[in-house]
């Protein structure tokens, strides 16, 4: 059947697919133009270039529908019949969610300056079903006087260049020397966690931030801190910390990971990490510190969960069914403090941490870790490090 009689039932399919249909017996210009219009770049979607889709098509067989899927999550269904060929696409399977692209653009290593583009192109297509693709190809097959050959959709995985059919192989993210170590690296890191070892955890952050970027999940800023946060709650909970102080540190950094977003500059992200994973060695710390009994364990985690506001010495006995002397002996005999002074270094110690990472102000600082009256705030800092806040800031202010 000529090209030109197929005309309606393509216009018809288009319409029905929202996808670019063509039927042609001119493959050369044809696949040239599908480069030029739906190609991305040739060096990161070379499945989809005129050589890679004619060299293909020259060696499938007639009446067979193939879709071939690219690792960017693009799809073009192809079948061939006497000198004509049925192009439909391109097309993509799923919705590309929050995280997507930033996955897929770390999976493939791709740089990260594509990123805005690849979301722009990919949500330039259609999602369409591969039972409706194989059902519309089958269609103009039958409408040419012909017969779906196989009588199912023939799926074709392209990796790099190559288009091949698929295996089920399971990718690999590098080799297997790569791969181990940086496995080594992440349970380098959770075992230090657990022990609250500060500087050992971010010795092996800096190790994996280091990895070749096929591997580095930190090269992809929001998943890559949202997987440290998850392996930093779990080593958090073997170093024996409480479910609510864990879950109260982990809320407070996916908060301030929302508000951060997607942020391209890897130093902004490395910082943000290393603050998060210092708390968590922090909390692991402060839990086994000089082996509190587990009286005063329990006082110092309601403190921390609630600095800002925390209950008062009385306020805390009678919750833990003590006299407010018996839990004021007792925590002064393990703390070398007194519950006010704990308090106060606490503050201190969260207000200096704001200093050095936010560029809130210092009132607004002094009324964020539960102080009313800034020139208070003021002096209790100096007590605790020696200079006022403004000087501490401008020190270490990152």
């Amino acid at each position: 059947m000529p090209t030109e009689t197929l005309a309606p039932i393509v216009e018809a399919l288009r319409q029905v697919l929202s996808s670019p249909v063509t039927v042609t017996t001119d493959v050369a210009a044809t696949l040239a133009a599908f480069e030029d219009a739906h190609c991305l770049d040739p060096q990161i979607q070379p499945a989809f270039t005129a050589a890679a889709l004619r060299g293909f098509i020259d060696g499938m067989p007639a009446h067979v529908v193939h879709e071939i899927e690219e690792p960017l999550g693009m799809a073009v269904a192809v079948v061939r019949w006497d000198d004509q060929l049925l192009l439909i696409g391109p097309y993509t399977h799923a919705q590309m969610y929050p995280g997507t692209a930033e996955e897929v653009m770390s999976r493939l290593a791709i740089p990260t300056a594509y990123l805005s583009l690849y979301k722009l192109y990919r949500t330039r297509y259609a999602i369409v079903d591969a039972e409706y693709v194989h059902r519309s190809a089958t269609a103009v097959l039958r409408a040419a006087g012909h017969d779906d050959a196989l009588g199912a959709l023939q799926h074709v995985k392209a990796e790099g260049g190559t288009i091949a059919p698929g295996h089920g192989d399971l990718p690999q993210s590098g080799s297997f020397a790569v791969i181990e170590e940086r496995y080594r690296y992440e349970q380098d890191f959770m075992d230090a966690v657990a022990e609250g070892a500060t500087d050992r955890a971010l010795a092996a952050l800096q190790g994996l931030s280091g990895m070749p970027r096929i591997t580095g999940y930190l090269n992809t800023p929001f998943l890559g801190a949202t997987i440290l946060r998850i392996m930093a709650r779990v080593a958090a909970q073997r170093g024996s910390v409480p479910p609510v102080t864990i879950d109260a540190i982990s809320q407070e950094y996916a908060q301030r990971l929302h508000r951060v977003g997607h942020t391209s500059d890897p130093r902004r992200t490395l910082g943000f990490i290393s603050q998060m994973v210092t708390d968590f060695c922090e909390a692991v710390r402060r839990h086994r510190q000089r082996g509190y009994p587990s009286l005063v364990r329990r006082v110092t985690d309601e403190i921390d969960l609630h600095l800002s506001h925390h209950p008062s010495t009385a306020e805390l006995a009678e919750s833990l069914g003590v006299s407010t002397s018996t839990l004021a002996r007792r925590f002064k005999e393990a703390t070398g403090t007194t519950v006010a002074g704990y308090v106060a270094q606490r503050r201190a110690e969260r207000a200096a941490r704001l200093l050095a990472t936010t560029s809130q102000s210092v009132r607004d600082i002094a009324m964020f870790v539960g102080y009313d009256d800034a020139n208070y705030f003021v002096k209790v800092f100096r007590a605790e490090y020696g200079m006022t806040p403004t000087a501490y800031r401008d020190l270490h202010a990152r």
